[in-house]
């Protein structure tokens, strides 16, 4: 076993992360480091992925922010008040113990934005980190081990160029694998009641951005039949206006124009300008539909209704995002019925763009991509008795039946009290469509019975007048 990992499972061992005031200071002193080296840092993410100056700033501002959101959670009042509720006599409910040594298998994408989060939120939980960064010549791998090792206490955090055993890390650890989640695909739903404009700028930056690499863009979009020609010219032109790629810009010159025209396998090539392809599948087979991100390409499908999207998003399966753009109410009834982990209705938080994908076993966050709850253990502490454990004691200590008999009936009689169903609520979708039935329903009727009436009232004045 490396001598560095030895000092990180010896401070592991000690509890050096537990102090809320060491944590706090170590995030202050990378925050630091972050601000002095901020054109290093662009200038390597740039070198790196061919990113554009403002995706550069994105990622770099995106790490800041959530740098900031760590280390406001630290409470040091609210630390202080777990620390002692025991010795004030009151139960320690939501107790959690960092989990000792975190192992961080980085992500190739947004790589310095998903190592850095991911390190903060190990450390802000109280843990101490290894991660496993292999030799390279590319700029940001060995930039992050300078930037770490020279703000964080060296004893807390080790670098690795291969794999560590479970028995290098020890037995308190747990290994976070960034590539490491499961396939998933991401749907957007474009109804005719959305902002057209809106929802093609926003899903032309989601795709294209950062190469098309997020694990949160669209990889299909479904378009309802009454606005799929005004919405393709938006992502035309969204695209076009979208700024290009390095890349990109190098790729341009030998693009056949041919290929504007190309059917192939029931797709037909929308347009090929800007950054990548806007493609509409004639026929769509959604379980085909690849796990990977498709980068340079917007997959557009049309459909006849608002269940008609929520069947086909279904079919897709797994999917590890929704994006709605609608009217409110329509897009209720979306993400009501579409089985996604995570919804957004006409937006696309450009955070969410950022990084490797969320952990599944807790809710999304759009500012931190890993709560600090993944990486700790609950470790509950109670001091109060509860009236259930009371009773259950008075049952057990019952000296005769009828003591016995009378504590069971007391007990029994104060479970449940009736449940009062509210009233009908407002009108919703089919509601509306009911109403509307019987409101047509309804003139029609109105209109037969007005017209025999001056009928019935005609014939007795001109018979009357005969008379």
């Amino acid at each position: 076993m490396a001598a560095s990992l030895r000092a990180v499972r010896e401070a592991a061992l000690d509890g050096r992360m537990h102090n809320i005031f060491t944590r706090r200071t170590q995030l202050e002193a990378l925050q630091q480091t972050l601000l002095e080296k901020a054109d290093a840092i662009q200038d390597a993410i740039r070198a790196d992925t061919g990113y554009v100056a403002a995706e550069a700033a994105v990622e770099y501002l995106l790490t800041l922010s959530t740098l900031k959101e760590y280390h406001q959670s630290l409470n040091i009042d609210r630390a202080l008040q777990d620390e002692y509720a025991i010795a004030r006599g009151e139960d320690a409910a939501s107790r959690r113990d960092p989990v000792g040594i975190v192992y961080i298998v980085p992500t190739s994408y947004t790589v310095f934005y998903s190592v850095l989060v991911a390190v903060a939120g190990a450390l802000t939980a109280g843990n101490c980190i290894v991660i496993e960064l292999p030799n390279s010549l590319r700029a940001l791998p060995v930039l992050i081990k300078e930037l770490l090792e020279s703000s964080l206490d060296r004893s807390t955090i080790a670098f690795v160029p291969t794999p560590a055993t479970d028995e290098d890390l020890g037995p308190q650890h747990m290994r976070l694998h960034q590539d490491d989640h499961l396939p998933g695909k991401v749907v957007a739903v474009v109804d005719r009641t959305a902002n057209i404009n809106h929802a093609a700028e926003a899903l032309v930056a989601a795709r294209f951005s950062f190469d098309g690499r997020s694990p949160y863009a669209p990889d299909l979009v479904l378009v309802n039949e009454y606005i799929k020609e005004p919405f393709l010219m938006a992502l035309v032109q969204a695209s076009v206006s979208f700024p290009p790629s390095a890349s990109a810009i190098q790729g341009d010159e030998g693009r056949p124009e041919k290929k504007d025209q190309e059917e192939r396998g029931g797709l037909r090539v929308v347009s090929s300008l800007g950054r990548g392809e806007i493609v509409e599948a004639d026929q769509l087979e959604p379980k085909a539909l690849p796990d990977q991100p498709t980068g340079g390409r917007l997959l557009v499908h049309t459909v006849r209704s608002l269940d008609h999207a929520i069947d086909l998003s279904n079919l897709v399966g797994n999917l590890r995002g929704a994006y709605v753009f609608a009217h409110e109410k329509s897009a209720k009834y979306l993400t009501q019925f579409i089985n996604a982990r995570v919804s957004f209705v006409n937006h696309i938080p450009v955070e969410v763009l950022v990084g490797p994908s969320a952990p599944e076993q807790v809710a999304f966050d759009r500012s931190m991509r890993y709560p600090t709850m993944i990486f700790s253990v609950p470790r509950p502490h109670y001091i109060s008795r509860t009236r259930l454990s009371q009773s259950a004691t008075d049952i057990l200590h019952a000296k005769s039946a009828s003591a016995l008999r009378s504590t069971l009936v007391l007990q029994s009689s104060e479970l449940f009290s009736p449940t009062q169903r509210p009233l009908g609520g407002g009108v919703g979708f089919f509601e509306q469509g009911i109403l509307t039935g019987l409101g047509l329903f309804s003139i029609s009727m109105l209109a037969g019975v007005s017209a025999l009436s001056y009928w019935t009232w005609t014939m007795v004045a001109k018979h009357g007048s005969r008379i």
